[in-house]
């Protein structure tokens, strides 16, 4: 910078600012000199450049939160353009997510390296599932793409595809070696020197991003609506499925420990923000776009493994302290969840109890105690006590029949054949049989994409196939009356596959909790469940909403999204019946005609030869319901998976509480509840999770003394919320997002 006056340079990511911090304060102390002269531009606004499709909803605002937050703090800015050059695809709920962190421009490179179909647009409006919008551009250099050099190859070529020139006479370059970092080097300065006004190129100049955006015309440019899909890079979706597993914990726990040490704030607890946000930080940082996706060497995920774990530790801890958890012989049971549910619960081995419950069973790993006519409420204290009696309304069993084994309460009744899969589940209260052929199939496939290893799963994989077919055993082990379970166990080379399908009473989800012991390379394993649902539109979910994509594959657009990102459902409805598969950290899908297909493990060599070695643990469930996947409890069913009953150990002296929330009128989802920040109050954000419209109340266990509409960043915005007592009402729309500030 001291030797080329005319060089500017962009950095994002306020973790690698925070490193430096740490490592070297008077490199950061200059940098701010050169921020403040102009030519150096924190930007993107966000922590570090997540992953945009794995990263759950209330992650990614944290991403902004903390990001925005750190600029302003260390350089006195508030960026308004999202930086993602390489993250690839996005989903649709991204641009409402961003503009409630201020940021309402976006820039990315990656749409443009689909393998099918060119992206329409350089220039143009994206719009959310919520009818957000953020401006958006991009560009496509036949060089060497966003690691631009400044050579006519690269200049004029970027400029040609710019479609965007009708619209305006300016398009982005950037040039570096940013992929990896380095930067630009002398060489590229000095051929800035002598082709930037050269005749018959395009003109150049240095510039900051958001000066770049200020200028561009955001009325009369086409709009794209919904995800931006990359027809590329579907394996990241899968790979490296341990990270993406504590991933999915992580962002459940430290939800959970949030919300409960609020609560306990309000009861003169200390609030652990320290804890919290290290924790956060913990894994915003694992969520960059090259460890999440799971396309980074063996090193990283050794750190990964380790920082995740650690984050999710920090979060029980918090979260178990806040609920109560201390020496003595009673238990506390705690719903992490918003809604009511019935007592059903396992007490870990490790919680030592004098009492024996009325209602019980021994099963692996501790014992489930059920109570179905005993409702728990949104983060309600519930305690055990002794002599509890209670006859559950509804018993499980699982039997055999012939060389088949059933297992069946009163709303479930499913098949296990000899093979290992399901040949039968029949809901019992619609009479309907949900699957058209054996569910459960998990099939192998050789793995060999053209390039990329860990990033790219080609077409053409189910040409080489086979199903995994041999059986070790099959055997009962678990027989009710609470929860029956059979357990299949197979063996394929040098690797072992063991599924224990799990019902309990009163519910129609069948669990079916995996443990693959994988040593195997450059292969792909997916489970298959035909279903006898017909339906043009599957139901995925994805950050703070759904994804409706067709079940047919009459374009090459389709054909091309073979393989497709969900959170933790992907729904086939008819208008009175329906079948959801729901799992607990897996993001790899595929729904064509009536069958739904999970990516379940990989093998891939580059660049990280061990990738996926070893075990791994899961759980998927399927979950056939009545009517369509809103009218069904899809939604609430998903997140019972992920976020089940906390039993803890207490004192005898353990105190219960009533529900802490409860919610009416059109049905939202609880993304947080946490402390505020920087003021006094309790930030509640809440999303609409069907696509309905209308007016929801939350009611809470205090008097609501004043309620504000927030941000993302929990800045106060306009937006009505009315108080009455204990309750707050406000109206919301399709997938939107709300945030309140209130004071109890």
């Amino acid at each position: 910078m001291d030797q080329y006056p005319d060089f500017t340079f962009n950095q994002s990511s306020a973790q690698a600012y925070a490193w430096l911090q740490e490592d070297d304060p008077e490199l950061l102390e200059a940098i701010k000199e050169r921020v403040a002269e102009g030519r150096w531009e924190p930007v993107g606004g966000s922590w570090l450049e997540p992953d945009s499709q794995v990263t759950g909803g209330e992650a990614y605002v944290r991403q902004l939160f903390y990001g925005q937050r750190f600029f302003k703090d260390v350089f006195g800015i508030r960026n308004d353009t999202a930086w993602l050059p390489d993250v690839f695809g996005f989903s649709g709920n991204v641009p409402q997510i961003l503009k409630g962190a201020g940021i309402d421009k976006f820039f990315t490179i990656k749409v443009t390296w689909s393998e099918v179909n060119t992206f329409p647009f350089d220039l143009f409006q994206w719009q959310g599932i919520d009818g957000s919008q953020v401006l958006a551009h991009t560009f496509f250099n036949p060089g060497a793409g966003y690691n631009g050099n400044i050579v006519p190859l690269d200049t004029i070529g970027t400029w040609r595809n710019f479609s965007g020139k009708r619209f305006h006479n300016e398009t982005l370059l950037a040039f570096g070696y940013g992929d990896g970092g380095g930067g630009p080097s002398e060489q590229m300065l000095e051929n800035y020197a002598r082709i930037k006004d050269f005749p018959v190129l395009p003109a150049l100049k240095m510039g900051k991003v958001e000066e770049l955006f200020a200028e561009l015309p955001s009325e009369g440019i086409p709009t794209y609506i919904g995800e931006l899909y990359l027809e590329l890079h579907r394996a990241t979706l899968t790979t490296q499925g341990l990270v993406k597993k504590l991933n999915r914990e992580a962002e459940h726990r430290l939800v959970e420990a949030e919300a409960f040490a609020t609560i306990a704030s309000l009861e003169g607890d200390a609030y652990p923000h320290d804890d919290i946000d290290g924790a956060w930080k913990k894994l915003m940082l694992n969520q960059f776009h090259d460890i999440l996706p799971g396309s980074s060497i063996h090193e990283v995920y050794v750190d990964a493994h380790l920082s995740l774990g650690e984050a999710v530790a920090t979060a029980e801890q918090v979260r178990d302290a806040a609920i109560g958890a201390e020496s003595g012989t009673s238990v506390i049971v705690a719903n992490p969840l918003a809604w009511n549910r019935p007592v059903s619960v396992l007490i870990p081995d490790a919680i030592e109890f004098e009492f024996e419950p009325a209602t019980s069973q021994t099963v692996d790993g501790g014992t489930l105690v059920h109570h179905p006519d005993i409702p728990i409420g949104g983060y309600e204290r519930f305690i055990l006590y002794p002599g509890e009696t209670t006859e559950p309304s509804d018993t499980v069993s699982a039997t055999t029949s012939g060389d088949s084994f059933v297992i069946e309460n009163n709303q479930l009744k499913v098949i296990i054949g000899p093979d290992g899969t399901i040949h039968s589940a029949i809901d019992l209260a619609t009479s309907r049989e949900s699957l058209g052929d054996r569910g459960n199939q998990l099939w192998a496939y050789v793995d060999r994409p053209r390039s990329w290893d860990a990033w790219d799963i080609d077409e053409s994989y189910p040409n080489a196939g086979e199903e995994i077919t041999i059986v070790d055993s099959v055997e009962i082990v678990e027989s009710g009356p609470l929860r029956a379970a059979v357990r299949v166990t197979r063996s394929w080379r040098n690797s072992t596959f063991v599924q224990t399908y799990r019902l309990t009473s009163g519910s129609t989800r069948l669990d079916i909790v995996t443990d693959i012991d994988w040593h195997e390379r450059m292969m792909l394993v997916r489970t298959q469940f035909p279903t006898s649902v017909h339906t043009h539109e599957a139901t995925f979910e994805t950050m703070f909403g759904v994804h409706r994509r067709p079940t047919h594959q009459n374009t090459t657009y389709e054909r091309a999204r073979f393989e497709v990102g969900a959170h933790r459902f992907v729904d086939l409805s008819e208008p009175d019946f329906g079948v959801a598969i729901l799992n607990d950290g897996k993001y790899g899908f595929s729904a064509v005609g009536s069958t739904i297909g999970i990516s379940l493990v990989r093998g891939p060599l580059y660049p990280d030869p061990f990738a996926d070695e070893g075990h791994h643990h899961f759980t998927y469930s399927l979950f056939p319901h009545a009517g369509t996947w809103v009218t069904g409890g899809v939604v609430r069913e998903a997140q019972a998976l992920n976020a089940p009953l906390i039993a803890v150990q207490a004192s005898d002296t353990a105190i219960a509480s009533e529900a802490f929330v409860s919610i009416s009128g059109v049905e939202v989802g609880v993304a947080a509840i946490k402390k505020a920040h920087d003021q006094n109050g309790i930030v509640v954000r809440l999303y609409e999770p069907h696509g309905n419209r209308g007016t929801s109340q939350i009611t809470f266990a205090r008097t609501v003394t004043s309620a504000q509409r927030i941000n993302l960043l929990e800045e106060p915005i306009e937006g009505e919320v009315s108080s009455t007592g204990s309750t707050i009402s406000f109206e919301i729309k399709p997938f939107e997002i709300v945030s309140i500030l209130v004071d109890l």
